[in-house]
């Protein structure tokens, strides 16, 4: 038997056809598991963004009350806790301003209406006439804004109640 004999059409033929059935058999699984894998570390990146924005908006939320309650008790706390709050507040402010700016990618249009209505609506609370004014009106939007985007997150992320 000749080589030619051998490697016949008949037998190269056989050959890569099953070369393509076990590129086909291998290349295949991999690729949806790959692409699996990249939609599940895209939703978990988004999910980390949102639980990110929502902790700020908490913890912008959690400042808004107590000042609000203070001013409803009647309680003065004090010039170097006011200034102390002030601050808490604008450095949770500049977060949450630079998480909207990053969360171009991450967050869903929805949400980032809701923070652009949040800050637009915070600046306009300087307009109130009293400060217990100020601060209900500063709760209320705040308050807003933390449910808004919990529900634009729930929507995004595909997560049911």
């Amino acid at each position: 038997m000749t080589w030619t004999e051998l490697f016949d059409a008949a037998f190269l033929r056989d050959v890569l056809a099953a070369v393509l059935a076990i590129a086909l058999g291998v290349w295949l699984p991999a690729l949806f598991a790959f692409r699996r894998f990249r939609t599940r570390q895209w939703w978990e990146k988004k999910a980390a963004f949102y639980q990110e924005v929502i902790a700020v908006l908490g913890n912008l939320k959690r400042l808004e009350d107590r000042d609000l309650q203070d001013e409803m008790d009647g309680r003065d706390p004090g010039d170097d806790h006011r200034a102390h709050v002030a601050w808490d507040h604008e450095e949770a402010n500049q977060h949450l301003r630079r998480l909207s700016n990053e969360g171009v990618f991450l967050l869903s249009r929805d949400s980032q209406d809701v923070l652009a209505r949040y800050f637009r609506d915070i600046a306009l609370a300087i307009g109130k006439e009293t400060l217990r004014d100020r601060l209900i009106f500063r709760a209320e939007v705040t308050n807003d804004a933390l449910m808004d985007v919990i529900a634009a997150a729930r929507t995004d992320l595909g997560v049911r109640e």
